[in-house]
């Protein structure tokens, strides 16, 4: 049999290899694409140190530097950027589109050459929503039928994100298809975020769970987040898609802020991480005060302050290789998120520090890479919520459990109460009918048996007994007394022998005791006792009634109070009845005429 460190090991390893294994597939895919048309476009790039060269002097510049082909991987660059791109193939008989893979573009402008000058062409988010480009995914132009494809296309360019980008040309055809390929693409890893915020939402308002909710606010500012990066709102027409591109960095700042909460709960960084939850509180002030700069003062330096999410990341990556190592965290669900969550941001990050251009195919495994990161997530919340029912369902054994044990040792507790005193007189009295009664004797020993094996019967602990069980105890307890105190004591019972009804061990008997015990024997002339149990519409009427020498009201508030010197007493029967029906005792009494005892059964509580 594997021991439980070479299983988890396994599964680590199976979960590892296969997110390599993807990776690697789209790289594979990723490179074919990036390198096909680099034979059909060449391309150069040119710094602008001063940023005021124009057209005219780029033209005549002989400071172009050949890029290896149709893309460009520059990072963020605080210079401007002129870039030279040069058509090798063209057909003019074909509906031709330019395309640059790069929809986080700020500002970017581009001439194409005509026969007789430049058409200048506009896209990026500062022209707020109206530039030039077609509705694509990224920046798209239609090729003019009147474009010189023996001269230069320039471009020049802006974006905090860096500047990379594939430039392709392709027909109307291609065009179309790879349209239609993104609509599917983005809408179906769309649906599935959509679908894992809205039943989470669901989830986690109707138990009540904080965790859920705040799963919520991490897949909503994800989903805005991959919106801005992917730009494939671009392609629906959405009239504020720009703004998306125009504050994807407050978007990327609110989705570490959402990583920071949304940490905090599932990993439960207060107790189990509590110097890492010190440093993720100080990032929740942090994030708020980073947006509110970027939007007020400088986008500079917001910007340069939403460096602080790659905190997050290096904190996530300490909880999970910690929880990892001391066996804490060992769901599969959790550590395939945390291994896709690193993938993505590796991936992103060479994006933007320029080591890997920009491609619709790793923007779009970087969105599939974060769906399935939060399904993966989902996954393991019900993972959890399973676990807490499961843990639920044991307290609850536990509780009942422990319930009965109560019951059994409260039920052993009350018939440790017996008055020594009654065995030591009845014995007495036994002793003194032998020589006159040996049948009357006989019938007392008998009596007495029952009512001990009633009392000390610790093998049979029952919660409940019928009312004729509980009756016939009652009757044992009855016939002793009446045989200590001869003509003193009458008990009258007032049972309909159809009723079915089971009532808690011992809940009768003492009720009755009390009443002779307390209220037959004080006074001088004989007395009677009358045990009720009547059927009544919605439960059952149970009385003991006495017509003794009553209570007064003082001593009546003071008998349901608990006290330990009270033996068996009203008062745990009272706690008794509460906590199995919710019921109570009712003390009815009057001082010199007598007093009734008296409780409901409700029928629904019937075991």
């Amino acid at each position: 049999m594997r021991s439980e460190s070479t299983t988890f090991l396994m599964k680590f390893m199976t979960i590892l290899l296969a997110i390599l294994l993807c990776t690697a597939f789209v790289f594979v895919i990723y490179s074919q694409d990036a390198n096909k048309p680099k034979d059909d476009i060449r391309m150069e790039i040119l710094q602008d140190n001063s940023g005021n060269m124009t057209l005219s002097d780029v033209k005549v510049s002989d400071q172009f530097v050949a890029l290896p082909g149709n893309y460009s991987k520059v990072g963020y660059s605080p210079v401007r950027l002129w870039f030279k791109i040069k058509l090798n193939r063209y057909n003019a008989d074909e509906i031709i589109y330019l395309t640059i893979n790069n929809p986080l573009f700020e500002d970017a402008t581009i001439y194409l050459p005509t026969s007789n000058d430049y058409v200048t062409k506009h896209f990026g988010y500062s022209y707020k929503g109206n530039p030039d480009e077609i509705g694509y995914v990224y920046p798209a132009f239609k090729i003019p039928p009147h474009f010189d494809y023996n001269q230069y296309i320039y471009m020049t360019s802006k974006s905090v994100y860096g500047q990379n980008f594939i430039v392709q040309v392709v027909n109307d055809d291609l065009f179309r298809k790879t349209s239609m390929i993104n609509v599917w693409a983005g809408g179906i890893l769309f649906g599935v975020m959509v679908a894992l915020l809205f039943y989470n939402l669901i989830m986690g308002i109707a138990i009540k769970n904080k965790t859920f909710i705040k799963y919520c606010f991490f897949v909503f500012a994800t989903l805005l987040w991959n919106a801005a990066t992917t730009g494939l709102l671009n392609i629906t027409g959405f009239k504020y898609a720009y703004w998306l591109a125009e504050y994807s960095t407050v978007i990327g700042i609110l989705m570490s802020l959402a990583i920071v909460i949304f940490m905090r709960a599932i990993f439960q960084t207060p107790t189990r991480f509590p110097k890492i939850d010190f440093c993720l509180k100080l990032l929740i002030v942090y994030f708020p005060i980073n947006i509110l700069v970027f939007l007020f003062v400088s986008r500079e330096l917001g910007g340069f302050g939403a460096g602080a999410s790659s905190v997050v990341y290096v904190l996530y990556f300490i909880i999970m290789f910690t929880g990892i190592r001391n066996k804490s965290i060992r769901s599969p669900q959790l550590i395939t998120a945390w291994l896709l969550f690193i993938v993505s941001i590796i991936l992103f990050d060479l994006m933007v520090f320029g080591l890997l251009p920009q491609s619709y195919i790793m923007i779009y495994y970087i969105f599939f890479i974060s769906c399935v990161s939060a399904t993966a997530f989902a996954l393991s919340l019900a993972e959890i919520i399973n676990d807490l029912n499961e843990e639920k369902q044991r307290n609850r054994l536990l509780f009942e459990n422990s319930e009965i044990q109560s019951k059994q040792f409260e039920l052993a507790f009350i018939r440790a109460q017996m008055d020594p005193h009654f065995v030591h007189n009845t014995l007495n009295v036994i002793e003194g009918v032998i020589a006159e009664n040996k049948e009357k004797a006989g019938n007392l020993v008998n009596d007495l048996s029952h009512y001990l094996r009633n009392i000390f019967d610790y093998s049979n602990s029952e919660r409940y007994i019928s009312i004729h069980e509980e009756m016939e105890a009652v009757k044992f307890y009855v016939r002793i007394e009446q045989a200590r105190f001869p003509d003193k004591i009458f008990v009258h019972y007032d049972i309909d022998p159809s009723i079915e009804l089971k009532v808690p061990r011992m809940v009768i008997q003492p009720l009755v005791e009390n009443a002779i015990k307390h209220g037959i024997r004080k006074r001088k002339m004989a007395g009677t006792v009358t045990v009720r149990v009547k059927e009544l519409e919605q439960g059952y009427y149970i009385a003991v009634e006495d017509d003794g020498v009553g209570i007064g009201d003082t001593d009546k508030n003071k008998l349901l109070e608990y006290s330990p010197n009270k033996g068996i007493g009203l008062a745990s029967i009272h706690a008794r009845l509460k906590a199995e029906y919710g019921t109570q005792l009712q003390i009815v009494s009057e001082k010199g005429k007598g007093t009734s005892v008296r409780f409901e059964v409700p029928i629904k509580e019937q075991p």
